[in-house]
């Protein structure tokens, strides 16, 4: 074995099976990375304590991963697998669409329409912003995301996948929101993208996420609130709400065909009358 194997066994342990040391060591090691967090090389991840709080045989560890290394790219793909940007879910939508019924008398009107579509966006964003930024599992996606390329072949490739799908399943439920929330304020996608949301998906995201990093750093201007004026209103918002908007406008315009009174009849029907529009069935690579 090379110098950084596992050492010498522990005696008197008994024979335990291969796939259940396996499983319990990397579930222990994942309850931590899920409590405290991602760090680069694992260094706060001391093995005599996993090895011991799992309760397998040093012996039998030793014979799944000849080094520490090998376990701990394992447990990189292992946590690649289970970890989700939890930036999304129907709950989001369903809280979005009470809140439109309850302004719904002002869609009948284009300035309306613009006021009430930027103030849907700054809640959307302001709750997406707090919900996500401040989880250990957001950290710990971003750390994985922003380090995928630094490991070796092997491990880089399997946990770029596994990030993959879990971008993918996140412009599905994203684009769900989008397709049911753009049409229901008046405004469509711009003709020329062809009914694809998920360039907005992953503009939108990236501007929450990205001032989610900013905000280790100079958490006095991510976290400062602006006043701006809102079609003759005054609005109180922060400056994810605002980079949040500008993102979204560019990519939306007004519908022409917009019928104010079915999307208030349907508003005022409350959450049993949302429109589940799904997302398009294809790849992304399509």
């Amino acid at each position: 074995m090379s110098e950084n194997s596992w050492g010498k066994s522990a005696a008197g342990r008994g024979k335990v099976p291969k796939d259940e040391v396996r499983t319990a060591l990397l579930q222990t090691a994942m309850g931590l990375v899920q409590t405290n967090g991602l760090t680069v090389g694992f260094e706060h991840l001391l093995m005599d304590d996993l090895i011991k709080e799992a309760g397998v045989p040093r012996s039998a560890v030793y014979k799944i991963w000849e080094t520490k290394e090998a376990f701990f790219e394992d447990l990189l793909s292992e946590v690649a697998n289970q970890v989700s940007p939890g930036r999304a879910d129907e709950e989001s939508l369903v809280a979005t669409w009470e809140y439109l019924g309850f302004r719904a008398d002002e869609l009948r009107t284009p300035e309306g329409r613009r006021r009430i579509f930027l103030d849907v966006v700054s809640l959307a964003a302001e709750q997406n912003f707090e919900a996500v930024t401040s989880s250990v599992q957001w950290r710990t996606y971003v750390a994985l995301a922003s380090t995928a390329l630094s490991y070796p072949s092997a491990v880089r490739d399997r946990v770029i996948e596994s990030l993959r799908n879990s971008e993918l399943a996140f412009l599905d439920q994203m684009e769900v929101f989008y397709r049911n929330i753009v049409p229901a304020v008046g405004y469509r996608l711009r003709p020329d993208l062809n009914d694809d949301y998920r360039p907005l998906v992953v503009a939108s995201s990236a501007v929450i996420e990205g001032l989610g990093i900013s905000r280790a750093i100079i958490p006095d201007l991510v976290e400062a609130r602006y006043n701006i004026e809102n079609e003759g209103r005054s609005a109180e918002v922060s400056l994810a709400a605002i980079s949040y908007h500008a993102i979204t406008s560019s990519f939306i315009v007004p519908d022409p065909n917009y019928d104010a009174e079915a999307a208030i009849a349907r508003l005022s029907g409350g959450i049993d009358e949302i429109p589940m529009v799904q997302p398009r069935s294809r790849s992304i690579d399509d």
